[in-house]
C-alpha cells in the first residue's frame, strides 16, 4: 500500500515524540538478575504447593504450578520437591534483564535416581528480542527459533572459526558457496538468495547491509550464547533488508569467566580464539573476543585449481554491559577484522591471456553500535539503539584491475514498549544509512538515508495470540513501502501450539546479488533501472509432544515479484547486466523436526521438502530454482555427561538440486554428509576430536569445478553443489578458568 514521503515522516516524528514524551520515572529492578518462571505440571491437577529452590532463594508454585524467583545472572541449579512426589532438579542460565521459563512434569513417588530425575526436565525458555516484544520463544505468535547454548558449545568445538556448520545444520538454512576460488558464502533461508538475510549481533546491523558485506566464515561462534532465527520476511519489523528472514547472534554476558581455544585442522588449517570476561562489579563487566586463523591452498583433485583457498584472518570485539539498582542497561560493542585470501589457478594452470588466473580478497571491516535501555514506572520501557560499519574490499580476477569497493552503513532507532499482563505494543522510529562504492563500476554506487517508523503488537485472548507489525519506509530509490505482517498463536491442548503468519517484504534494487558476487561488478553493466523486489510470504506451523519427542512441523511460500536476477548481454562476450525477472519467483516447503531427550543426551530428527521455481530473465521460460535441494533427511545422535564426556554422530542425505548454466548436468547428484564429535573433559581442559565428512564426498570426483569455456560474466566455475574439500578431521583443546 502506497504511502506518500511526508506521511511517512509525519509517522517517524509523532514515534519519536511518542519516545521523548512517554518517558517516566524509572521502576526499581534488581541489577544484575533475571527472572524465573518454573511451571510445574501434574495429570492429577496437584500443581500448588511444589518448593522450588535455587541459589539460596525459594518460592512456592501456585494454583496454577508457577513458581517465581528472581536469580543472579547465570548458570543455577534448581530443584523441584514436594512430598509424595518424585524430587526434580534441572540447569537453568538466567539471563540478566530477561525471563527464563521452564516447565516440568511431577509424578509421585517417594525417591529419584539422577538420571530420572533429569529425565524429566524441560529445554527453559529464554525471552527473544528478535520479534521486539521481547516475549517467550513459546508465547510469541511470530516463529523464533532458538539454537540453544549447548548447540552452540558443540559447533563452537567443531568449527571455532566460523558459524558456517552452525547455521548450515538448522533446518530451512543453508551457507551457499558464492565465490568457489575463494571459499566466501552466504545463508540462505527458506531457500530464498542470501541478499535477502539480514544478519544482527545482538540486536545491532554490525555486519552490513547485505550478505555480500559479510562471509559467514568471519563470525566467530566461540562468545555466542545463543542464535535467533526468523524465518520468513521480516521487513515489517527490520526494513528492507530482511525480505527473506532474520538472524540474530545473541552474546555471552560476561561472567568473569574465561576460555582459550586451539583449533588444528588436516588441509593447512589452524585456528584460535580467546574469550574473556571480567565483572567490576554485580551489575557492570567487560568481554573481549579474539580470533584468529590461517589455512593453506588445497588442490585435492590436482586439477590446477585450488579446492581450499590460501587465508589468512583475524577479528576483535570488545564489549562493555551495564546495568544500575533501577534496571537502566547499557550494552556497548566495538569490532574490528581483516580477511586476505588468494584462490583460483596453483601454479602455472589454467592461463588467460597468457597469465594464470587467480582469484584474491581483502578485506578490512569495523564497526561500533550500541543500546540503551530505561524500565519506566508505568509498564514496558523506551530503548535506543545505534550502530555504524564499515567495510572495504579489494578483488583481483586474474590479470585484469583489482576491484576496489566500500560498504558504509549507519543505523539509529528509538524505540517504545508498553506491556501489561495480556499485551505488548511497541513504536519506534528508525534512519538508516547505506553507501556503497566501486572504484571499478560506478553504475551500482548510491548513498541512501532512509527514515522509516513501525509499530508492533501483540495482544492475548485467552488460548489465543494475536500479533501485528506495520512498518513504512521513506526510501529515496524504491520509493515509500509500507510492509506488513499478521501472526496468530493458538493453543488448543497443554503442550501442543498452532502458529500461522502472513506477512509482506521489499528490498530496493543494488547490485549487491549471491550472483556477482562470484564474478565482482566489472563485468556487470547497468543498461536498464531496476526496480524494487516485493515479497509476500505465508507460514504454518505445528508444535508438540508425541510419542516421546518434541515435534515441530512446518509448510512456508514465498512469491517474490521482480526479483533482480543476472542475464546475458547480446552481442558481449563476457558481460552481464541484471535485471528485473518478468514474472514472480515462487518457493515452498515442508520442514518437519522431532527431538527425543533422555537422560545422557538427546536425538534429533530432520525432514525437508522444498520446491521453487522462477523465469529466466533472458528467454522468459519458468525454470526450477537452481540450488533448491528438493528432499533433505538428517539424524544427529549426542550424548553427553557434562563436565566429563561427550560423543555424537549426525547425518544427512541431500537430494538433486537444480543447476543453472551448468556445462556438465541439469540436476546435482544426491549424497551423504556424515560427521562425528568425540570429547573429554578433565579439569579445566577440554579434548576434542572432530570428523567431517566421513564418506569423502567431494563435487570434483562427480565433475570438474572449472568450466570448460568462461560462464556468465567471464565465471571460471560452476555452482558449488557438494563439499569441495572431501574428509576432515581436526583436534581441538579448550582450557576454561575464572
Amino acid at each position: 500500500m502506497p504511502l506518500s514521503r511526508s506521511t511517512a515522516l509525519a509517522v517517524l516524528s509523532f514515534a519519536a515524540l511518542m519516545f521523548v514524551g512517554l518517558a517516566a520515572p524509572l521502576r526499581a529492578q534488581p541489577a544484575d538478575s533475571g527472572r524465573v518462571h518454573v511451571i510445574v505440571e501434574e495429570s492429577m491437577g496437584m500443581r500448588s504447593g511444589f518448593l522450588v529452590q535455587a541459589a539460596g532463594r525459594s518460592a512456592t508454585t501456585d494454583s496454577s504450578g508457577i513458581a517465581r524467583l528472581t536469580l543472579p545472572s547465570g548458570r543455577q541449579l534448581v530443584t523441584v520437591t514436594r512430598t509424595g512426589f518424585l524430587p526434580l532438579r534441572l540447569a537453568v542460565l538466567v539471563v540478566r534483564d530477561s525471563l527464563v521459563t521452564s516447565k516440568v512434569t511431577a509424578s509421585m513417588g517417594t525417591s529419584a535416581t539422577d538420571a530420572e530425575a533429569m529425565s524429566t526436565m524441560a529445554m527453559p525458555e529464554v525471552r527473544v528480542s528478535a520479534t521486539r516484544t521481547e516475549r517467550l520463544a513459546g508465547e510469541t505468535p511470530i516463529r523464533v527459533e532458538v539454537v540453544d547454548e549447548m548447540e552452540v558449545d558443540e559447533k563452537t568445538l567443531m568449527a571455532p572459526s566460523g558459524i558456517s556448520m552452525l547455521l548450515n545444520e538448522t533446518p530451512g538454512l543453508r551457507v551457499q558457496a558464492t565465490a568457489p576460488g575463494l571459499g566466501t558464502g552466504s545463508v540462505r533461508i527458506l531457500g530464498l538468495p542470501g541478499e535477502y538475510t539480514l544478519m544482527l549481533a545482538d540486536g545491532l546491523p554490525l555486519y552490513g547491509a547485505s550478505a555480500s558485506a559479510l562471509g559467514p566464515l568471519d563470525v566467530s561462534p566461540v562468545d555466542l550464547q545463543r542464535v535467533e532465527i526468523i524465518k520468513g520476511a521480516a521487513s515489517a519489523l527490520y526494513g528492507g533488508q530482511s525480505l527473506g528472514g532474520v538472524i540474530n547472534l545473541v552474546s555471552k554476558p560476561p561472567t568473569g569467566n574465561k576460555e582459550v581455544l586451539l583449533n588444528r585442522r588436516t588441509m593447512g588449517v589452524t585456528d584460535a580464539a580467546t574469550w574473556l570476561s571480567h565483572r567490576f562489579s554485580k551489575g557492570v563487566g567487560v568481554s573481549l573476543l579474539g580470533t584468529g586463523t590461517t589455512q593453506s591452498a588445497q588442490d585435492l583433485d590436482n586439477d590446477g585449481w585450488a579446492d581450499q583457498a590460501r587465508a589468512r584472518r583475524w577479528s576483535v570485539r570488545p564489549r562493555l554491559s551495564a546495568v544500575d539498582s533501577r534496571g537502566r542497561s547499557l550494552f556497548v560493542t566495538a569490532g574490528a577484522g581483516h580477511d586476505d585470501r588468494t584462490g583460483g589457478a596453483v601454479g602455472n594452470a589454467f592461463t588467460v591471456n597468457g597469465a594464470p588466473f587467480r582469484e584474491a580478497l581483502r578485506s578490512d571491516r569495523a564497526d561500533v553500535g550500541g543500546t540503551a535501555r530505561i524500565p519506566l514506572q508505568n509498564g514496558g520501557s523506551a530503548s535506543l539503539r545505534f550502530a555504524v560499519a564499515n567495510t572495504a574490499r579489494g578483488r583481483t580476477f586474474g590479470a585484469g584491475a583489482r576491484e576496489d569497493d566500500r560498504t558504509t552503513t549507519g543505523f539509529l532507532e528509538t524505540t517504545r514498549t508498553f506491556e501489561g499482563s495480556t499485551r505488548v505494543f511497541v513504536v519506534g522510529g528508525v534512519l538508516q544509512f547505506d553507501q556503497y562504492r566501486n572504484a571499478l563500476n560506478r553504475s551500482f554506487d548510491h548513498r541512501w538515508l532512509v527514515p522509516g517508523a513501525f509499530v508492533t503488537t501483540e495482544q492475548k485472548l485467552g488460548p489465543v495470540t494475536l500479533s501485528g507489525s506495520v512498518r513504512a519506509d521513506a526510501h529515496p530509490d524504491a520509493g515509500t513501502q509500507l510492509t506488513e505482517r499478521v501472526a496468530l498463536l493458538v493453543s488448543p491442548a497443554p503442550g501442543w501450539s498452532l502458529r500461522g503468519s502472513v506477512g509482506t517484504g521489499y528490498t530496493a534494487p543494488t547490485g549487491r546479488t549471491e550472483e556477482t558476487e562470484a564474478i565482482g561488478l566489472r563485468a556487470v553493466r547497468a543498461t536498464r533501472a531496476l526496480d524494487p523486489e516485493r515479497s509476500l510470504g505465508a507460514m504454518l506451523d505445528v508444535n508438540g509432544s508425541l510419542v516421546g519427542a518434541e515435534v515441530l512441523l512446518t509448510a512456508y511460500g514465498s512469491r517474490i515479484a521482480d526479483a533482480v536476477q543476472l542475464g546475458e548481454v547480446a552481442g558481449a562476450v563476457e558481460q552481464a547486466e541484471l535485471r528485473n525477472a518478468s514474472a514472480p519467483t515462487r518457493v515452498g516447503g515442508v520442514e518437519a523436526l522431532a527431538v527425543w531427550r533422555f537422560a545422557a543426551g538427546k536425538f534429533i530428527a530432520n525432514y525437508g521438502y522444498a520446491q521453487g521455481s522462477r523465469t529466466d530473465v533472458a528467454s522468459g521460460v519458468r525454470e526450477a530454482l537452481p540450488l533448491l535441494t528438493r528432499h533433505r533427511v538428517g539424524g544427529d545422535l549426542m550424548i553427553e555427561r557434562p563436565g566429563v564426556y561427550r560423543w555424537g554422530i549426525e547425518g544427512t542425505w541431500f537430494g538433486a538440486q537444480p543447476l543453472d548454466d551448468n556445462p556438465f548436468r541439469t540436476a546435482s547428484k544426491p549424497y551423504v554428509y556424515m560427521m562425528a564429535i568425540v570429547g573429554r573433559q578433565i579439569g579445566p581442559v577440554e579434548l576434542i576430536a572432530n570428523f567431517e565428512n566421513l564418506l569423502n564426498v567431494r563435487q570434483t570426483d562427480t565433475d570438474p569445478l572449472v568450466r570448460p569455456t568462461p560462464g556468465l560474466g567471464g565465471r571460471r566455475t560452476t555452482d558449488v553443489w557438494a563439499p569441495l574439500e572431501g574428509f576432515m578431521a581436526n583436534v581441538a583443546v579448550r582450557y576454561r578458568w575464572k
